[in-house]
């Protein structure tokens, strides 16, 4: 039994001794490839976080103008600035 054991162990030594260099060139360039694409994940997530959070300042931007724009009720007209430039 004690015989075996050794017998499998010395194998199992000499096999991987033979395999890890296989295996590590093998994973090597598909864990690269794996950590460019996580890369690409997390920055395309990042913008379009980032895109979200510009259009939610945006909407409450406009809002608080359009608030601002009714005093006491009255609502008041805003000239066109294009138009005043070029009439």
């Amino acid at each position: 039994m004690l015989v075996q054991r050794v017998i499998v162990g010395s194998a199992l030594i000499i096999a991987s001794t033979a395999i890890i260099p296989v295996a590590r060139k093998t994973l090597r360039p598909m864990l690269y490839d794996f950590s460019k694409q996580m890369k690409y994940l997390v920055v395309s997530a990042k913008e379009e976080l980032e895109d979200i959070v510009a259009e939610v300042k945006f909407d409450r931007m406009q809002k608080y103008l359009e608030r601002d724009m009714c005093i006491d009720g009255h609502a008041y007209e805003v000239e066109d600035s294009e138009q005043s430039i070029f009439s």
